[in-house]
């Protein structure tokens, strides 16, 4: 099964932004995905044009492709501010061509306020060639009921999901492979996460894939079946506290996904 299979720089987050992108590259991956960097949002809405366009460029000297961006939307912003925020970061998606725009939901009780500003989000982004997909973290988005909920509330192709099979384990205590089959339809990228601990006390993401709880074939076979073939998948959490660990986990989880895949 061919992805584009690739990695987040959070297991590198207190590192220097290089060396997140050379342990990226090094393991073997050919795309990448935005987070914070040193607590910082590298391209955030209110970042130049000209500061996000040396971020993308930095990640494609390191011969990886930018395929993810995120977005959280604040959380006191009125409708139409927060609308503009999305259309600001969908506008660097657009510039710098990273066609996935995270979407990291919100809390229940903000669920009218969230939908109605992704209405009108959803067709500015169709228009300019990005998708925003939410994905499983808590909130209005904790099972897979609920992300089928968001899907069908916002109703539009230009919005769709982000499956984080170690998320549904994390804030729910789901089975992924079970709660998959009726969200796939809907599952435009994959944030690569395993997990351990299910959603009890002991619980943590910081597992590389392949070492926890997530039957990561089982997972992209059900994928597979419903025409996954060649969108993004990237790994998002790994184990390793040192550069060198983190480099080496990287590498692990580069050589069993791409066995996985192959299998398939």
């Amino acid at each position: 099964m061919d992805v584009q299979l690739g990695a987040m720089n959070r297991p590198w987050t207190k590192f220097t932004f290089d060396e997140a992108l050379a342990g990226i590259a090094g393991a073997g991956f050919k795309y990448f995905g935005f987070l914070a960097q040193q607590r910082k949002q590298l391209v955030a809405a209110d970042t130049p044009a000209e500061e996000a366009a040396a971020a993308a460029a930095q990640v494609r000297r390191h011969g990886l492709e930018p395929v993810f961006n995120y977005s959280s939307l604040p959380r006191d912003a009125s409708e139409d501010n927060a609308v503009a925020y999305v259309q600001k970061l969908v506008d660097h998606g657009a510039r710098l061509r990273i066609p996935v725009l995270l979407e990291m939901g919100a809390r229940p009780e903000q669920a009218e306020w969230y939908f109605a500003i992704m209405r009108r989000a959803a067709p500015y982004a169709q228009e300019h060639g990005v998708t925003i997909a939410l994905k499983p973290h808590g909130g209005l988005s904790t099972t897979g009921d609920d992300c089928l909920r968001a899907i069908q509330a916002v109703n539009h192709p230009a919005y769709r999901l982000c499956f984080d099979p170690g998320n549904l384990l994390y804030y729910a205590g789901q089975r992924p492979e079970v709660e998959l089959p009726k969200l796939a339809p809907y599952v435009a990228a994959m944030c690569i996460k395993d997990e351990k601990g299910g959603n009890g006390p002991d619980r943590t993401v910081s597992v590389t894939p392949g070492d926890g709880e997530v039957d990561f074939p089982a997972v992209f076979r059900i994928l597979k079946d419903h025409g996954f073939a060649g969108k993004p998948a990237i790994i998002e959490t790994l184990a390793g506290e040192t550069l060198d660990e983190v480099n080496h986990e990287a590498k692990r989880a580069y050589q069993y996904l791409t066995q996985v895949l192959a299998s398939l």
